[in-house]
């Protein structure tokens, strides 16, 4: 039986990083597609890892059996006046070979549990998905988050493209999480 685990990426899980995140099909629905291309170089790749992804404080490889074939972040939030504080964003993506396999919602439940301990003034996290990413609003809801509705025209690409998207979150007093 294989094993999933969250660790903190590091610099040597490049060529992994690169295996999955320059697919196609994978960046397709994450907005890690304004970072990293099909097309990017290891050199381009290791660039992102040491500004971004090693100094971020919960930027996590999803693990196989040791292995990063994905990543799930948490970014908490400020907030101009300081109302955001009590909420986070989690943004995920897995390697396309992995699709299907269950492994989504584990990796988000391991999130979650964490977070909610951690970070003790956390009170909700969010979660935005593109309206025609079936599988990853199953993911969400199988993990016990709720859809609130639908974001018209939220997100504009820069060819002028607007993306409708679904709005999720979990709250710390779900029963689910209790």
């Amino acid at each position: 039986m294989s094993k999933i685990t969250l660790r903190p990426y590091q610099l040597s899980d490049v060529d992994d990083f690169m295996q999955w995140a320059c697919n196609s099909e994978v960046l397709k629905y994450i907005l890690l597609q304004f970072l990293i291309k099909v097309n990017s170089s290891r050199e381009e790749v290791v660039s992102y890892f040491k500004q971004v992804v090693i100094n971020h404080p919960w930027y996590q490889a999803i693990c196989l059996d040791g292995r990063a074939i994905g990543y799930v972040v948490l970014e908490t939030q400020a907030g101009k006046y300081g109302i955001d504080r009590g909420r986070a964003e989690v943004s995920y993506a897995l390697g396309r070979e992995y699709w299907g396999r269950g492994i989504t919602p584990i990796a988000l439940r391991m999130t979650l549990s964490s977070a909610f301990h951690k970070f003790t003034n956390l009170v909700r996290i969010e979660a935005f998905v593109r309206l025609e990413n079936k599988a990853s609003e199953k993911a969400l809801q199988k993990v016990g988050f709720s859809k609130e509705g639908v974001l018209r025209q939220y997100a504009v690409l820069a060819d002028g493209e607007c993306l409708d998207i679904s709005m999720y979150s979990i709250l710390s007093t779900d029963p689910i999480l209790n």
